[in-house]
């Protein structure tokens, strides 16, 4: 009986570390990290399978350091006579609503909505990173991001973003001749010669970098934000005085502005509320509710449009007028 017992306890032990484990790997595949890396790794093997090597040189993770002693990581240089397309990777799922220009993204999965830095402007830095360090022409840089998870754009895809694969055509559709061999070979030379050893203290030495640079910028906002209630103590420049002169009266001009009320301080209005819209008619596809729901545009505008309540199972969706309401002072 004893023995039986030891055999269950045993048995009971294996199963329990087999749950830990399965529990910790779950968490290593859905950390952020590590899909960082899985894209990045795919991104590799499609420009080593897609590309001639003799045409196009790959160089991946590269840590360069920028003159005011900061630095800045790159997923990809891909470096031939037909330019140097710099690549920002970005693991992705859901849907993802963004413009080329607008500052933030937004990704939504299921009822969850997330904004993100619109990633070419997070390679935008890179660009110009590369411009002062190899001093190669900013029309030589082709800026590339390329989304390797399951996401679908729901906007229209800026012509810089690819998915999957399509990152190799894209590259290779690039025909003119922009840079001589022996550039190709210098910027080569520049690239290996400043880049930093990818260890993982390079690593944590950038993300401290990064943390202090989004805390200047975060210690920043406050100080412009005042600035716009108060009026700077400066002499009056020469342009200002005589903007200041006297003016020809008018009559009709400053009856009309002496009815408006003036304010001693700028008043930012926010965007227009939508009300609770009526009641539409059931889904005509499963015949449940429809459920009200709205997104930002590209540009800045919002789409009102009802949704399926049974959404994912039932994905009708038809657009609708929104109420809005007047703002008031």
């Amino acid at each position: 009986m004893a023995a039986m017992w030891q055999q269950l306890h045993g048995v009971m032990g294996l199963w329990l570390l087999l749950a830990v484990g399965l529990a910790l790997l779950s968490g290593v595949l859905r950390s952020a990290r590590f899909k960082g890396w899985l894209g990045e790794r795919l991104v590799r093997r499609w420009l080593a399978q897609g590309l001639d090597p003799q045409h196009y040189h790959a160089l991946h993770d590269l840590t360069l350091r920028l003159p005011d002693g900061s630095t800045t990581q790159i997923d990809h240089v891909v470096v031939s006579v037909h330019g140097v397309f710099v690549l920002e990777t970005k693991h992705l799922q859901g849907w993802i609503f963004g413009a080329e220009r607008q500052k933030d993204w937004t990704q939504t999965f299921y009822r969850h909505r997330v904004r993100f830095q619109n990633p070419l402007r997070q390679n935008w830095r890179h660009l110009k990173a590369l411009e002062t360090l190899l001093g190669v022409p900013l029309a030589h840089l082709h800026s590339v991001v390329v989304l390797t998870g399951t996401a679908q754009f729901k906007t229209a895809m800026p012509p810089q973003v690819v998915q999957g694969a399509a990152v190799v055509p894209y590259v290779r559709s690039f025909n003119a001749q922009l840079l001589a061999p022996e550039a190709v070979q210098r910027i080569l030379q520049q690239l290996d010669a400043q880049r930093l050893a990818p260890t993982r203290a390079t690593h944590r030495a950038h993300v401290a970098h990064l943390r202090q640079r989004h805390a200047r910028a975060e210690g920043a906002s406050p100080a412009s934000t005042r600035v716009l209630a108060t009026v700077p103590a400066t002499p009056t420049p020469p342009a200002a005085a005589a903007a200041a002169a006297p003016r020809p009266p008018r009559p009709l001009a400053d009856a009309v502005e002496a009815a408006i009320p003036r304010r001693t301080e700028p008043v930012l209005h926010p965007e227009p509320v939508p009300t609770t819209p009526q009641a539409a008619a059931p889904c005509p596809r499963c015949a449940a509710p429809l459920v009200a729901r709205s997104v930002s545009r590209d540009d800045g505008a919002w789409l009102h449009f009802w949704r399926c309540q049974r959404f994912p199972e039932c994905r009708h969706m038809q657009p609708r007028t929104a109420q809005v309401l007047p703002l008031e002072e």
